[in-house]
């Protein structure tokens, strides 16, 4: 049974060292990380009353996120008439329509007659469609509020109805690195009323390779330990049998 110098036995720790550190910096090298970034602009742009040029607020966003997974839209609209607006979100190549003349059919060609919106869009949302959103909640003729899905119709406001396809959903977004410029657009595209956008926000979730704060910890906790168990074995020799 030969006992080994402990100069031998060195290298057998610092080796530990080196693939404890290895694994750890592997880890982090592929680990996904996910972020939410929520960002809020406030804003009072009157919305042109019966002219499609309409208005568009751009605005730059940034997050550690390097891949989008969901977007969400907060719209806030005082006044109007909620059946004459049409509006989208852009970004780079994407896409979104968020409003298409709500409550527009082909027996009722100019829409809701509501006043305003407070609403959250996403493309999940239990209410539905916003483009028919009285059969789920009629506010009277007050402000919509609520969380609703974008209308999402890409046609021209025109010619939307409630039975036009839907295809211009906000994961028109998804994959993009969200770090730009994003732009709201909205046109009032019908006679009466006013509407004025006093708001509107992003709630970006998606994914980064770069560690939240707190995801290094355990790889310095292990590499700690390492270098502990070097020092340790230091101290005296140990009998490899």
């Amino acid at each position: 049974m030969p006992h080994y110098p402990v100069s031998t036995r060195i290298p057998l720790a610092r080796f530990a060292c080196q693939v404890v550190l290895c694994c750890g910096a592997s880890l982090l090298g592929w680990a996904q990380y996910h972020f939410t970034t929520s960002a809020s602009y406030t804003t009072s742009l009157p919305i042109p009353d019966n002219n499609l040029a309409g208005v568009a607020d751009t605005r730059l966003f940034s997050s550690p996120i390097q891949s989008i997974t969901e977007v969400k839209i907060t719209l806030d609209i005082q006044g109007g008439y909620n059946g004459d607006l049409y509006g989208y979100l852009t970004y780079g190549t994407g896409f979104a329509v968020l409003l298409n003349r709500t409550g527009r059919t082909a027996s009722a060609p100019f829409g809701y007659a509501d006043s305003g919106f407070s609403v959250t869009l996403a493309d999940a949302a239990p209410n539905g469609d916003i483009h028919n959103y009285q059969l789920t909640l009629d506010p009277g003729g007050s402000a919509l509020t609520g969380t609703w899905q974008p209308d999402a119709r890409n046609v021209h406001p025109a010619t939307a109805l409630d039975t036009t396809a839907r295809g211009a959903f906000l994961n028109a977004f998804n994959t993009f690195d969200p770090n730009g410029s994003w732009t709201l657009y909205l046109a009032d595209v019908s006679p009466v009323g006013t509407a004025t956008l006093t708001g509107w926000g992003l709630e970006i979730s998606g994914t980064s390779p770069i560690p939240e704060p707190g995801g290094l910890w355990p790889f310095l906790a292990l590499g700690a330990a390492a270098v502990g168990f070097r020092a340790w074995q230091r101290r005296g020799a140990i009998t490899v049998k």
